[in-house]
């Protein structure tokens, strides 16, 4: 077990987790929002999300957004575009662990259930690496109130071998399905910063993993009229599934 709390998580007790939208917003079909890059910017250096209308995944390393397009290409974000759902932090990680061999998908997975020192709380987890295998999907531009589960199914997938680059992502514990993505959510993107998406396998070689640990959360709720006005009534965990994997 890597966790050891001595004197390392004084720097992150002020960090916050912040969500700009709850899931079940997505999951119901309501893609428009009014917060924009250079407002999560204030909220954060590294994070993951969508835009308005599910047009491309977002992903967010060092202070520099990217937006990867249906065809997994990554291009530099304009402060003002828009998202209606994102998680963000200040990266700050006090927990350190190396893959140094090569894995399977679901040696991975399981390498990272027991890297988690408890299943209960929120976490950023930057990996940066090689990896002998990666796919990753995106999602057509999608118009309000289509359901994310139904929207999933034109997603577009793409393959990479041998490459290397990095996987910015969240674990969220069970109990907050409603809110985040449960488990462990990753986008992809290369190290030259010209592809990737979200995250559906991959086999890494060798990776440094990065995490940090959040003792509260910031989540903001939009005040569309589309929200306010949502009867919330798809199974989040169903459509989950069914979405993200």
């Amino acid at each position: 077990m890597l966790f050891d709390y001595k004197d390392k998580t004084e720097k992150t007790v002020q960090s916050k987790l912040y969500i700009s939208s709850p899931i079940n917003a997505i999951l119901e079909g309501l893609y428009r929002d009014d917060i924009t890059i250079d407002a999560l910017k204030k909220k954060g250096d590294f994070g993951i999300g969508t835009f308005n209308n599910l047009d491309g995944e977002m992903i967010a390393l060092n202070g520099s957004f990217f937006q990867l397009d249906l065809d997994g290409n990554a291009m530099p974000v304009d402060g003002g575009m828009k998202t209606p759902f994102a998680t963000m932090c200040h990266f700050q990680p006090i927990l350190e662990e190396e893959i140094a061999t090569p894995m399977t998908y679901s040696a991975f997975e399981r390498h990272l259930k027991l890297v988690l020192p408890s299943d209960n709380m929120f976490y950023a987890v930057h990996m940066k690496g090689w990896f002998q295998k990666v796919e990753t999907r995106s999602v057509p531009r999608t118009e309000n109130y289509r359901p994310l589960a139904e929207a999933t199914g034109d997603q577009k997938i793409r393959h990479f071998k041998d490459i290397e680059g990095h996987l910015v992502g969240f674990y969220t514990p069970s109990f907050v399905p409603s809110v985040n993505v449960p488990g462990y959510h990753f986008h992809f993107i290369d190290s030259s910063f010209s592809a990737g998406g979200h995250l559906l396998c991959c086999e890494p070689e060798h990776l440094d993993i990065r995490l940090q640990i959040f003792f509260s959360m910031e989540l903001t709720l939009p005040r569309t009229l589309d929200y306010l006005t949502a009867s919330f009534v798809r199974n989040a965990k169903t459509d989950l599934e069914k979405a993200e994997r």
